[in-house]
């Protein structure tokens, strides 16, 4: 049975056909498309509309997959575009379908594809994705690359063993004296650490499902597999990190990405498919890097320049007060222009001016969601790793990046809060509509539960309820008895790989239904550039003054704030032109580095030149646009 549309008439309700179906399995028997589908849609694609979209392969990956892009776009236009990463880390099946879905709708969308250009990557790891589709079903990030993880003479020899014959590896607990995990007191399917402060003592051993295949004494040490695609970006790169690769770009999905997106520069906005959503929860401030910011010592010839004393250590924020008053008007220092000066390393939190259209837009997004009557709570989406493509194209390329998740786990029923939250009281939504809520369109409210050591981990709790409703149980194995031939009696169960982030096929057009209509929403705030008025004043002596005013007629400004920090983009380029003309102040190529969203800049130059002559100004950005306005002088 189809699920039926959602529709938003006039209240808070939303539409839900969930009871009304059979519970659908969860992996690979879906609708999800493995990524020889995925390559097979995007060519139909290409077919059905040759004059509007390309393919391009950007590399083939260590497992000998082709990674593809969509280019969507008129031909011959150079218009601002738009880079749309979904599934780098291989394990968000529902991102693959909503890029290939987003690409679908450009294509039949003349205000989408006219304007803009759209460069559209639905698998960034295509192999670890292809893990979905295959038995027996596990869950890793890596790449195909052969990876030796325990350093010994072999490499990916001890990987996982479906022992119980179920086609999905678990988890497998043993008693032991040495034990660190208990059953969880109310539901006694999962599993918790023993408190010993509070005098609990552990009973179990955890391990995941397997044998010790090289018998070195450890169990599935050593996967197939090596780089995970999502954490071998620059910014903050792990080195020596056990899915991180070599070094930065080190993979030819990475590296291929990287490639393309320095030299395209008219990419203005990135758009990432995955598990952060930062419409939902924007990105956070407050990390700490890698410098300690309380004992900085200032270089001696910095701080001689300064007449700071370079004999002692400051903390960050005696520094931002000392460098604050040596600063022009309006120029304000913080932690990322400190860092910067200093060499203190890479920049680790957002910038506060970018933090404002970041939680302005999360604000309208949730009010955008509260109107299609989505109400229900759900966890709050995971921050980006260090080395993430997101993470990479902010800090670094300096561009607005959204990230969407499209569903979370539901919080089940008896975790939210009762009286006094009117967000959950509407008279429309009543009994279990509030879970339903949840369960289709769960992209709406965020709330971050913590733990009850009683109760166990809040999200399990969560996912075994969303099993036990809506998948059958089929997202948890029960616990059954197994002789291990080597560590003896041993019970095997636990979650269902992927049934944390991976709702059933029956969800998918719903969900996407629901959110990629915004997306639209977001292009609508890039900045957008144009020559606003252009006059000319006689000053004598067959001199004119020129004045020029450059408006931003975006939300976003031109470049945002990390961009200006790192000076990327290019700016824009105003061109003077004229026959016979002299300019005497200003310049015939002038930068236009700094327009502020919904303001606008003055730019003058005095020129010579005889009466009536025609002078045209140019106004180019390969990001925002492109204007032209002319003049006649003295006429």
């Amino acid at each position: 049975m189809n699920l039926m549309k959602l529709h938003a008439t006039g209240g808070m309700m939303l539409l839900v056909a969930l009871l009304l179906m059979a519970p659908a399995p969860v992996s690979a028997t879906e609708k999800y498309s493995d990524p020889a589908a995925v390559n097979r849609h995007i060519e139909q694609l290409r077919m059905a509309n040759p004059s509007l979209v390309k393919v391009h392969k950007l590399a083939v990956t260590p497992g000998g997959r082709e990674m593809l892009m969509i280019e969507i776009g008129k031909s011959g236009t150079a218009v601002p575009a738009v880079l749309t990463g979904a599934n780098f880390s291989g394990l968000t099946p529902l991102a693959t379908e909503a890029a290939l879905a987003l690409a679908s709708r450009i294509v039949s969308d003349a205000s989408l594809n006219s304007g803009l250009t759209w460069y559209i990557i639905p698998v960034g790891n295509p192999d670890a994705y292809a893990r979905y589709f295959t038995r027996p079903l596990w869950s890793d990030p890596a790449n195909s690359r052969p990876f030796n993880d325990d350093t010994d003479d072999q490499t990916d020899e001890d990987g996982y063993n479906d022992l119980d014959g179920n086609g999905i590896i678990t988890l497998m607990r043993v008693k032991a004296h040495d034990g660190t995990w208990i059953p969880v007191e109310s539901e006694p399917r999962l599993m918790r650490k023993a408190d010993a402060a509070k005098g609990e003592k552990g009973i179990y051993k955890l391990y995941t499902e397997g044998i010790d295949d090289d018998g070195d004494g450890q169990y599935n040490e050593d996967v197939p597999g090596g780089t995970n695609v999502n954490v071998n970006f620059p910014h903050l790169f792990k080195n020596f990190g056990r899915r991180s690769g070599l070094y930065p770009g080190s993979e030819p999905e990475s590296e291929a990405l990287l490639r393309f997106a320095f030299s395209h520069p008219e990419i203005a906005m990135v758009l990432a498919f995955g598990q952060t959503n930062y419409l939902l929860s924007p990105p956070k401030g407050g990390k700490k890097g890698a410098v300690d910011t309380e004992n900085i010592r200032i270089p001696r010839e910095i701080g001689s320049s300064l007449g700071i004393d370079v004999s002692r250590t400051y903390t960050l924020a005696e520094v931002i007060e000392l460098v604050q008053p040596m600063l022009p008007q309006g120029m304000t220092a913080d932690e990322s222009m400190i860092a910067s000066f200093l060499g203190l390393g890479a920049v680790v939190n957002p910038m506060p001016d970018d933090m404002t259209f970041y939680n302005e837009m999360s604000s309208d997004y949730k009010e955008y969601l509260k109107k299609k009557g989505i109400t229900a709570e759900r966890f709050d989406p995971a921050q980006p790793e260090d080395g993430s493509f997101e993470l990479w194209a902010y800090y670094q390329l300096g561009l607005p990046v959204f990230t969407m998740d499209f569903w979370g786990l539901p919080k089940p029923k008896d975790e939210k809060k009762e009286a006094g939250d009117d967000e959950l009281k509407s008279d429309t939504v009543k009994g279990d509509q509030k879970t339903d809520d949840a369960v289709k369109a769960n992209p709406g409210k965020v709330d971050t539960v913590k733990a009850d050591t009683k109760k166990g981990d809040p999200k399990e709790m969560a996912q075994l309820a969303f099993s036990d409703k809506w998948l059958n149980g089929r997202g948890f194995t029960p616990w059954k008895s197994y002789s291990h031939p080597t560590l003896g009696e041993v019970e095997i169960g636990g979650f269902t790989p992927f049934s944390d982030n991976t709702p059933p096929e029956s969800m998918i057009d719903s969900l996407l239904d629901l959110q990629l209509p915004y997306i639209s929403e977001l292009v609508k705030k890039l900045p957008r550039l144009t020559i606003a008025e252009l006059k000319a004043t006689e000053k004598g002596g067959g001199v004119y003054q020129l004045e020029a005013w450059v408006a931003n007629e975006g939300y976003l400004s031109f470049p945002i704030a990390m961009g200006k920090r790192n000076k990327v983009p290019a700016p824009a380029i105003l061109t003077l032109e004229g026959d016979g003309i002299e300019i005497l102040s200003g310049k015939k190529r002038t930068p236009v580095s700094d327009v502020g969203g919904m303001k606008s800049v003055k730019y003058i130059w005095l020129v010579r030149g005889p009466k009536k002559e025609t002078m045209t100004l140019t106004l180019e950005s390969k990001q925002a646009g492109k204007d032209i306005e002319r003049i006649n002088i003295g006429g």
